[in-house]
């Protein structure tokens, strides 16, 4: 089993380019189950969860390859089989996801309970109560929910104890984009990924209006048709490479990051006293310098379909940049002998004084719980006391254990971890118990006096594409190394 090696204490700089949204492209490819023709999506991240649900799709029917510009196409060739079975559903949450396209594209459905990290209570009633909303009969049997009926439309309400659902509200929008009539969804969520879904869908064909607003109303339609689409960046994945720069006092740029996607994040760090520049940054690249890649899995610095060399003044600060995923105008500018790439960008500068800030997770628009442990170890080493509240899931504190092991004082009441910053950490041997918290221990250790060794580190393969090579890349002194 692997684990991460990191040696605390050295100083973040450097460009990095963030992945595309794990959490929007796992939907968008059970989407793929409805969708008649072949799908080629770009930015989709190589990660664990991708990995498992291409091998749950090709177990319905799909057929799946990277392509030379490190694109993924997807296309339906066989749809006959309707079941999920448990051996593969029961390691990913977004796995409950199939029900709904399953339903609505082969008139029935029989998928296992999901599974995925573990940090309490995570219902799936909200789905279930809003497919049944617009036609579907359920049944439970042996821990596989059976749905049978025509998908034909109405008017369901997704609000829970803690907020609307984002997986319950993919479910029911991709159903009822091939229903009869109208569907109505209330409370829908609003969060970037299901904003993305709804627009995958309509390029193939769906017809969805309110998008980004918590009433969805969509019309359904005979069939969609495929299409070539870009998966949004990953705005958490960006939020946890801002927090390691300023863990660690960097200049750290995000590129590629959207900023509109995460207002509620950075407006935090600005209370902490943390400077961010937001800006768009032009890349320039001679045509000779460009070549096809060979491996769209090479943690690099490249850019789609090239590889390319920067000098130190293209990035404006030192570093490597690792732009993976960015589109290059060759039209564009004066000269089409030196295309350039335009991205936005996200900065982080050294701060003065680091102060301790209040935060209480919320549903989108507001501070994504995805977040919570990586803001928790950054409160860690900030002046003053901070009350960082879990209202998404309250039971979500398993890394407060683990973050004690450096001297970190943080102890939890009841939804809520009380942080008393200000303290140095050492490094010191944790162990991951799931995917963010893993990424927020190793956080730790990147500033944190000594090593630190991070276990069971899979929990970050199924939401970071090669977090440790980036790191490095940055000037972490980190390693992965593999016990056998």
């Amino acid at each position: 089993m692997d684990r991460i090696r990191i040696r605390g204490g050295h100083t973040l700089s450097g460009s990095v380019c963030v992945s595309g949204s794990k959490n929007a492209c796992l939907p968008i490819l059970a989407a793929c189950l409805m969708v008649d023709g072949p799908v080629v999506l770009e930015g989709v991240p190589h990660l664990k969860d991708v990995d498992g649900m291409l091998l749950m799709l090709g177990n319905l029917g799909i057929v799946s390859s990277w392509q030379d510009d490190g694109s993924l196409r997807v296309e339906v060739v066989e749809d006959w089989q309707v079941e999920a079975p448990y051996h593969l559903v029961r390691t990913m949450r977004a796995s409950f996801c199939l029900l709904g396209p399953l339903w609505a594209k082969r008139g029935r459905a029989v998928v296992s309970y999901p599974g995925g990290c573990v940090f309490g209570h995570r219902p799936v009633d909200l789905h279930l109560k809003g497919l049944e909303g617009i036609g579907a009969k359920l049944d439970l049997v042996r821990g596989n929910v059976h749905a049978t009926g025509p998908v034909c439309g109405g008017t369901v309400y997704l609000g829970g104890n803690f907020g609307s659902t984002v997986l319950g509200t993919a479910n029911v929008l991709m159903a009822a984009t091939l229903g009869q009539g109208e569907t109505i969804i209330d409370y829908a969520a609003q969060e970037p990924e299901i904003v993305d879904l709804c627009h995958f869908l309509q390029a193939c064909g769906a017809d969805i209006s309110g998008i980004g607003t918590h009433r969805l109303t969509v019309r359904g339609v005979p069939q969609l048709h495929g299409c070539r689409y870009r998966v949004i960046p990953d705005r958490i994945e960006a939020g946890t490479l801002l927090v390691a720069g300023i863990l660690t006092r960097g200049v750290v740029e995000v590129l590629g990051a959207r900023p509109d996607h995460m207002a509620a994040q950075l407006d935090l760090l600005r209370a902490c006293g943390v400077p961010l520049e937001i800006g768009q940054r032009e890349l320039f690249g001679d045509k000779e310098e460009l070549g096809v890649l060979p491996d769209p899995r090479v943690a690099t610095p490249v850019v789609d379909r090239v590889r390319r060399k920067y000098r130190r003044s293209e990035t404006g600060i030192g570093g490597p940049l690792m732009a993976d995923r960015v589109s290059i105008d060759d039209e564009a500018g004066a000269d089409a002998e030196h295309p350039f790439v335009e991205l936005p960008f996200i900065r982080t500068m050294p701060w003065d004084n680091l102060e301790c800030v209040d935060a209480a997770t919320l549903p989108y628009p507001g501070f994504p719980t995805d977040l919570q442990a990586q803001f928790l170890t950054l409160m860690c080493i900030a002046d003053g006391v901070s009350v960082v509240t879990e209202k998404v899931y309250p039971e979500r504190f398993i890394h407060i254990a683990e973050l004690a092991r450096l001297g970190a004082r943080i102890r939890r009441e009841g939804p809520a971890a009380i942080v008393e910053g200000g303290r140095r950490l050492k490094g010191a041997r944790m162990t991951a118990s799931d995917l963010r918290a893993s990424a927020a221990l190793v956080l730790a250790g990147l500033v944190a006096e000594g090593p630190s060794d991070v276990h069971r580190v899979y929990h970050l393969d199924r939401g970071y594409e090669n977090l440790h090579d980036k790191l490095a890349g940055l000037g972490a002194d980190i390693e992965r190394v593999h016990d056998g």
